[in-house]
């Protein structure tokens, strides 16, 4: 079994709980000399004597006695650590700690956690929903969800997804800028409209979008006449006609089906960003991570626009 303790520390615990050196031998399947060697390296390394030996019998000096008992108590501590070790390898448990920008929660966290709880109920997921990019260490961070391109990090980074933006307004708005069937658009009726931004679209609004006909791309500027800094308070400004905007197809779907919004330019591929994990672990991660990153991925891939 592996131990925590050197090597030379657990052949001393075999010898005197074996009562010798030839009984500790047969007990690690060792040569004889080598269980002596392993003692006598031991002693000189402390500079104390901790076996009193004669050829019928061993004892332990006193210095061999408290020694031989703080090694046991080191002894058991680092079974009891292996155990637990072994026990979250082979079944998540425990805290993990976990944040995404709300655009995520509904459609990938959320449906996610659910998953987990039911498979592993001795998970405990803890959720941080922001959509700054937090700091993992200051924040004891164990997994991050995150959208779009991220800069060099020494952090372990995986692409699990494709967040892709759909151009959406409110059929009121489309009533009252007199834009017709969203669908027959031309590209240049699009400029400068009214745009509600999302707070990291920074100042100008432009989208390069590309037409699903392959007949090229086009660039649409956007004037914004009012910026949010969640999923949901675009979408209520866009469903109060306040402008135009883009939403995550996920989220917006269901109320594409509702006519609560309808989609513009649908003629033209949706703008995607890549959805990325992060977390701090390297190339070890704990299971509840990996768990966790696998079980994202695959409700991310059930949401695919189709």
């Amino acid at each position: 079994m592996k131990h925590l303790l050197s090597n030379q520390t657990s052949i001393f615990i075999a010898i005197v709980e074996a009562g010798s050196v030839t009984g500790a031998a047969e007990m690690l399947g060792m040569g004889k000399s080598g269980v002596s060697d392993a003692l006598k390296q031991l002693e000189t390394s402390l500079g104390v004597r901790l076996l009193s030996r004669t050829t019928r019998r061993q004892s332990l000096t006193a210095m061999g006695e408290m020694f031989y008992r703080r090694c046991k108590e080191l002894s058991n501590l680092s079974t009891i650590a292996l155990e637990e070790v072994s026990e979250h390898l082979a079944e998540p448990m425990g805290p993990i700690r976990i944040t995404a920008p709300h655009a995520t929660i509904q459609y990938s966290i959320a449906p996610a956690i659910a998953s987990l709880n039911k498979r592993y109920p001795r998970i405990q997921p803890e959720l941080i929903v922001d959509d700054k990019r937090l700091d993992l260490i200051k924040n004891q961070i164990d997994l991050a969800l995150t959208v779009g391109e991220l800069p060099d990090s020494e952090f372990k980074v995986q692409r699990i997804g494709v967040l892709q933006d759909v151009l959406c307004a409110s059929p009121a708005l489309c009533e009252r800028l007199g834009l017709g069937t969203p669908a027959d658009l031309a590209p240049e009726v699009m400029q400068d409209l009214p745009y509600v931004a999302h707070h990291w679209e920074g100042t100008e609004i432009s989208h390069n979008l590309k037409a699903k006909d392959a007949s090229g791309c086009v660039t649409f500027r956007f004037r914004r006449v009012a910026t949010a800094t969640s999923v949901h308070a675009v979408f209520a400004l866009i469903q109060q006609g306040v402008g135009l905007g883009v939403l995550p197809h996920f989220f917006l779907r269901e109320r594409l089906q509702r006519g609560e919004l309808v989609e513009i330019l649908p003629g033209y591929e949706p703008r995607a960003n890549g959805i990325y994990t992060v977390h701090p672990y390297g190339n070890i991660p704990p299971l509840s991570v990996r768990v966790m990153i696998d079980t994202m991925k695959q409700v991310l891939s059930e949401n695919t626009i189709t």
